[in-house]
This record gives C-alpha cells, structure tokens and sequence, in this order.
C-alpha cells in the first residue's frame, strides 16, 4: 500500500459493508449557481422540455445569468504600500524565503491598515476559502494577526475580522456566505507583536527596529 513498504507480503484485504459506502461526486470545474439560486440541471428541467417547454437556447441564457465560476486565475493587482524585498506577486507562491511586507512607518504600535489587491479575472468568481501562510514568532513579530477582506468589485462588503494563529502551516479560513466578486483586497490591521501585548498598543522600542509594519508569506483562494 504505501510506497517506502520494503515487505513483500500481502496485505490483508479490507471487507466493507454496503450499508456503510456512500457515493461521491468528483471535483467539477464546472459553473456554480449564483448564491440563493438553482443549480442548471434544476433550471433545465423548470424550464426546458419537461417543464414550460422552452427552447434549449432560451434555457442555455437563462442558466448563464445564475451561474458563477469558482477561483481559477488569481493575480495580484496592488497593494498601499510595499518594504520593496520582493515583487508583490510573491504572495502567490510558496517559497517561505519570499514575501510581502508594508512599508516601514505603515503601522504604528503594530497597528495599521495595509492591503493587497487581488483580481480574479474579467467574471465574477465565488471565493469560499482564503488561506494564508506565515512565520511564528518569535520569528514573525511583523506577521500579520488581524485582517478583513474587502469586496471592491463588483460592490463594496467587508467581513467580519478574523485571526491567525502562531503557527507555520498554510491556515485556511472559510467564508460563509462566501464571497462572490471580480477584486477584492486583504486587509492587514494589526500583526503579531501587537497582538501578544493583550491587544494593547505596543510601545514602538518593544517591537524592535522595523516593528511598525506587517506582513505575511502567502496567500491562496478557492
């Protein structure tokens, strides 16, 4: 079963009952219903053939108003202000040697308003998971603690602030409802240094030379 399995034995075969198998569907690529809509199938049957008995072209455009793309193409379109260690679009990779970080004087006390812009092509996309990496402290005292994301196309949302936690690892953050836009920003309010002082502003001697701005490694949508 496993590939570093250096025995040659069999293993034991694995009996299941029928009552406890489910079927699955495979991951589709395929257009997702608007929020609060139907999906096509449901639409070709209200209205095609076994319904009001429109034309198949009729049905075809009534679908494509209710549909949504899931994420595909992610670029990274700006930011309000950048150190200048790397290009932006550094956030989209996942090299932990490579990563955006605010100017210098950008957040005060550990506290700010910085932001990455992203686009998600021409169409509305429905984005439902944002996930993001960054470094731990004592590390990562810039790594950004606290942020929303904005909604600046096609009408202007926020969500609620979440949080990230000292860890490592790529933290994935599901959104409900989930967004459904073409741009969109991260907003970064407050980072780590700032956060491990109990929520207080942190005088800027204990933050340390460069303390007064925030920054992550990666950032990745589905």
């Amino acid at each position: 079963i496993w590939k570093d399995q250096e025995s040659k034995e069999e293993s034991p075969m694995l009996a299941v009952k029928p009552e406890n198998l489910r079927r699955v569907s495979l991951p589709s690529d395929a257009p997702l219903p608007v929020l609060d809509s139907i999906g096509r199938r449901s639409i070709s049957r209200l209205f095609g053939d076994t319904g009001w008995g429109l034309p198949d072209n009729v049905v075809a455009g009534i679908a494509s108003w209710l549909q949504i793309l899931r994420v595909s193409d992610v670029t990274v379109t700006g930011c309000s202000s950048s150190r200048g260690d790397f290009p932006i679009s550094a956030v989209l990779n996942d090299a932990e040697n490579e990563w955006w970080i605010s100017e210098s004087g950008t957040c005060p006390d550990g506290h700010g308003r910085e932001y990455l812009e992203f686009s998600f092509g021409a169409e509305l996309c429905r984005v439902t998971v944002l996930a993001m990496k960054i470094p731990p402290l004592p590390y990562g005292p810039l790594s950004v603690r606290d942020f929303h994301l904005e909604v600046i196309d096609p009408m202007q949302s926020t969500t609620p602030t979440l949080m990230t936690l000292d860890s490592r690892e790529m933290q994935e953050f599901v959104l409900f409802p989930p967004l459904e836009c073409r741009k969109l920003r991260l907003v970064c309010t407050r980072n780590a240094a700032a956060a491990m002082m109990s929520g207080e502003h942190v005088p800027r001697s204990l933050l340390g030379r460069g303390g007064d701005c925030i920054g992550l490694f990666q950032v990745g949508f589905a």
